[in-house]
């Protein structure tokens, strides 16, 4: 096959008219009219035109990928991503001897630095050995390889094709999740008839790149059973990275996936799918009503709101139930995420908010926030905070002091370590008391001093409360749910 290259050379180097460390003034405002062009962070680039500008010592690193070939046949091309050892190249001119199509020169910085980094194009001729045609494209990325193997399972050459897939497996989990590959996969997995191989194919994928385009494949793959399904979406699920910004818009297109796999027949699927998204929304939900500080715990939680809609829109009646019985058992911090929930979902019609449980999750709000307003106003002079730490000593000490109606300030002989802890447990707690050390005497005293801002904390948390309640009331019918 005919390829391209992609090459990239680090060497050590310097500027062929000067010293190796004579470069710390690599910049001077008189060369703001050479051909190089600075950025202003001590790297120096250049377009092409450094192979005489520079000094080349030792090679220190070398990056060789191929990034489009051939067609088998050589009637087209296609994009692929291919990393190539320096054990499987062989070239007749050094890289170095050619002229890099960019380039960029790194000035001594301390501990690194005098690097002159080089990227050339070339072309490449790929050879490997015919019985292994099929794994070598399919390694490089090649989207041939998944379409081969469809088009031997629609000729029914099923012997044929699954053993082109059990090749795939030393590496296809590096390289199978790649854009666009989901979809292909899903109907060879299906046609394969082996559930092990066809597990092995869907594996690298994760759930941020299921669509409701792919709904007829994955209802197709569930003959493999339950168990089979949902050892394959706990996969996608499973622990690894992803970006939070994909997550949160594949729940917002939950709804629209479920709908599609329960009209394909693939309803099980569905709830497979609703389920491992409220797990990790559930997750999320313990993670930040546990939060104690609110410029932190309040903004992911209106983060969460829209995605719980939707997901209760996607959920089947069971799970339905089981979320809004979860959601129950939150803390009234959880009405951080559900009121701004209740919000975004006020323009829906009445049936479609009845049927996604949100008159339940309005009545638990209406108590909850009833609740909060029938609270006794605390009393101008009772300044004790409910709270407990870790159990310790120094918790103890601390709790004791925090339980007090009547003590407001505390001296507190400490060494390094204790105020440390100290310190720890009120920042995380984001309890309304000032920490102060008086660096006299040894050990040090710490000052604890409880603010006002307990008084207005409760107050501020009753004021919204009401204003809640009289919204929700107005948006969610006749009398504040859950109190009339």
């Amino acid at each position: 096959m005919l390829a391209l290259s992609e090459v990239k050379e680090t060497w050590d180097a310097w500027p062929s008219d000067g010293e190796a460390w004579d470069d710390y003034d690599y910049y001077d405002e008189e060369d703001e009219d050479d051909e190089e062009d600075y950025d202003g962070d001590g790297v120096s680039r250049d377009r092409g035109g450094d192979h005489d500008d520079y000094q080349l010592n030792e090679l220190i690193d070398d990056e060789i990928t191929l990034g489009w070939w051939t067609s088998p046949d050589g009637t087209g091309g296609e994009p692929i991503s291919l990393h190539v050892p320096d054990s499987e190249v062989c070239a007749t001119t050094p890289s170095a001897d050619l002229v890099p199509y960019q380039s960029e020169y790194e000035g001594y910085m301390g501990n690194y630095g005098n690097t002159l980094d080089r990227w050339y194009r070339r072309a490449a001729v790929v050879v490997w050995p015919l019985d292994r045609a099929f794994a070598a494209r399919a390694e490089a990325g090649s989207q041939r390889a998944l379409s081969e193997l469809r088009t031997r399972i629609e000729a029914g050459d099923l012997e044929g094709a699954r053993a082109g897939a059990e090749s795939l497996a030393p590496f296809w989990k590096k390289i199978g999740s790649q854009a666009g590959l989901l979809g292909t996969a899903l109907h060879v997995a299906a046609g394969l008839g082996a559930a092990g191989t066809a597990a092995m194919l869907l594996e690298p994928f994760r759930v941020e790149t299921v669509a409701p385009e792919h709904a007829g494949g994955l209802a197709a793959a569930g003959q493999y059973g339950e168990e089979w399904m949902r050892g394959v979406v706990a996969g996608w699920f499973g622990p690894g990275h992803y970006l939070e910004a994909d997550r949160y818009e594949w729940v917002e297109r939950l709804p629209g996936l479920c709908a599609g796999l329960r009209a394909a027949g693939g309803p099980g699927v569905a709830r497979l799918l609703a389920a491992g998204a409220w797990g990790w929304m559930g997750d999320q939900l313990r993670l930040w009503t546990t939060t104690a500080r609110t410029e932190s715990r309040q903004p992911r939680l209106e983060m969460l709101s829209s995605p719980l809609v939707r997901l209760l829109e996607a959920a089947d009646h069971e799970l339905r139930d089981e979320i809004v019985a979860a959601l129950g058992g939150y803390g009234d911090s959880v009405l951080g995420c559900l009121m701004p929930a209740l919000r975004s979902a006020a323009a829906l019609p009445a049936d479609a908010r009845r049927a996604a449980g949100l008159d339940a999750v309005a009545r638990d709000c209406g108590q909850r926030l009833g609740a909060v307003i029938a609270r006794p106003l605390r009393d101008e002079d009772d300044w004790s905070i409910e709270w407990a730490g870790c159990g310790c000593d120094l918790c103890d000490t601390l709790g004791t002091f925090l339980g007090s109606r009547s003590r407001q300030i505390f001296g507190w002989p400490l060494a390094t370590d204790g105020r440390r802890h100290v310190h720890n447990q009120i920042d995380s707690a984001a309890l309304p008391v000032r920490h102060q050390t008086r660096r006299q005497g040894r050990p040090y005293t710490l000052v604890l001093t409880k603010t006002g801002e307990l008084f207005t904390r409760e107050q501020e948390a009753r004021d919204k409360a009401v204003t809640d309640l009289a919204w929700l009331t107005s948006a969610w019918g006749d009398g504040p749910p859950g109190t009339s």
